[in-house]
């Protein structure tokens, strides 16, 4: 099969050896892989076959052994399959697993097991070789003659289809009309209560999310309620000494109180950039981009700021590298964000590093720094709204909006924004990385 994939160009090889052929790691391969992975095929001789920990495979691994015993059947078998009839999930009632791996796996889209992805409606035959889809049983395969087939769910939004079967050998007895009924009523009941774990499991995420919104709005409102105080307050404090203190002088007023109202102008912007940040492509102003360009004039910006006094921003970025289509002004935030970041969270210089993928579909952009790294419990929310980073050398400024709005940015550009640490003897290295596609 993977032979003929080579042949046909369908995967690429990279480099030949003795012991057989590289082939090129692509979204092409991926591909591949997906549609032709043999299906995985859980059995039992009695009681219900071990499968994956998980709810909703728990549920419909005792399908088979109920239906098998309900019509006295002599095997049962549960496919969890796509839409054009690829079995991904095979679980089997009747045969123990070391019986079921000289069979071999399902065919894929074609014989009387893929009848049930062309037609809904449930099969009952009393020879299974009559059927016009059949194509007989591989080597080794129990010489099964009657048959009944029906689809227990079925979701084209998912590409998912669920079927039953239950199968007879030969000089059993063919199944009859009131077994065929039990065996639909069985798949009824499957449906629904597969519906009905689907809704509970929608009803607890939403109740979770519910309960996250109800805290992270708490929270929010105490740093708000904290942060913004602290502006006034100080101004009230500055107030106060001048009127109450005859050695305050009118200058020190005046830069105490354009300080603190620089900074409560800052959380205020803040706020409101969070919530006016366009969601959609629609609310950018899109134009093809060269990254040197783009990345140049971000970096000649913060060199020239007093956090980079005495310190050096890298940037390795090739002037061959293509455009990307993106909004200058508002990505220009993204990377001014992420080195104002990197030189507030480490005392050493900062890189910016611009290359190709391996796919030569997106431009990557990495902003480096060599700092104490952030830790490792608080990198699964850190692209939330108002988490702050935790740094053990100083207090943490503002509102903790800066990555979530970075993050909006670049997905509504169709990129993503990740973040990487690594560790070692002397630091711990951070990375954040933006993967912005190649303007078309």
């Amino acid at each position: 099969m993977i032979a003929n994939a080579i042949q046909t160009h369908e995967l690429e090889v990279v480099e030949t050896t003795s012991d057989g052929a590289k082939i090129r790691d692509n979204s092409s391969l991926k591909e591949w892989v997906s549609t032709h992975h043999p299906a995985r095929i859980y059995a039992a001789l009695s009681g219900t076959a071990e499968v994956p920990d998980d709810e909703r495979m728990q549920l419909l691994a005792n399908l088979p052994h109920l239906a098998r015993q309900l019509v006295n059947a002599d095997y049962a078998a549960l496919t969890l399959g796509s839409q054009d009839g690829r079995i991904a999930d095979m679980i089997v009632s009747g045969m123990s697993e070391a019986q079921s791996k000289p069979i071999g796996h399902p065919p894929t889209g074609r014989g009387v097991l893929g009848n049930l992805d062309h037609a809904d409606a449930p099969i009952r035959l009393g020879r299974i070789s009559s059927h016009k889809r059949s194509t007989g049983f591989p080597e080794g395969h129990p010489d099964m003659e009657s048959m009944i087939g029906v689809g227990v769910a079925s979701d084209k939004n998912k590409d998912e289809t669920i079927r039953i079967y239950v199968t007879r050998i030969a000089g059993q007895p063919s199944f009859t009309a009131e077994e065929q009924a039990l065996i639909e009523s069985l798949a009824a009941f499957a449906k629904q209560a597969l519906e009905f774990d689907t809704m509970r499991k929608t009803e607890t995420g939403l109740r979770i999310r519910a309960e996250d919104a109800e805290k992270a709005k708490s929270e929010f409102m105490s740093m708000v309620n904290h942060d913004l105080k602290n502006p006034m307050a100080a101004m009230q404090v500055a107030l106060d000494m001048a009127r109450y203190t005859d050695h305050y002088p009118i200058e020190d007023l005046f830069t105490d109180l354009q300080s603190s109202l620089t900074v409560q102008r800052t959380l205020i912007d803040s706020l409101l950039d969070m919530a006016r940040i366009g969601k959609t492509e629609q609310d950018y102003e899109f134009e093809n981009e060269y990254p040197v360009d783009l990345l140049t004039e971000v970096v000649n910006r913060q060199q020239k700021g007093t956090r980079a006094e005495g310190r050096t921003i890298d940037a390795v970025v090739p002037g061959d590298l293509p455009a990307v289509r993106c909004d200058p002004v508002q990505m220009g935030r993204v990377f001014d964000n992420l080195i104002t970041n990197a030189l507030k969270y480490s005392d050493g210089d900062v890189s910016v590093v611009a290359k190709m993928d391996d796919e030569n579909s997106n431009v990557v952009i990495q902003v480096i720094d060599e700092g104490e790294g952030i830790p490792e419990t608080e990198i699964g929310r850190m692209f939330e709204p108002f988490e702050r980073i935790t740094d053990p050398r100083a207090v943490i400024e503002g509102l903790g909006l800066g990555l979530a709005i970075c993050k909006t940015i670049v997905e509504a550009h169709n990129g993503t924004i990740t973040y990487q640490r690594t560790d070692s003897a002397r630091n711990a290295k951070s990375v954040f990385q933006v993967t912005l596609p190649v303007a078309e």
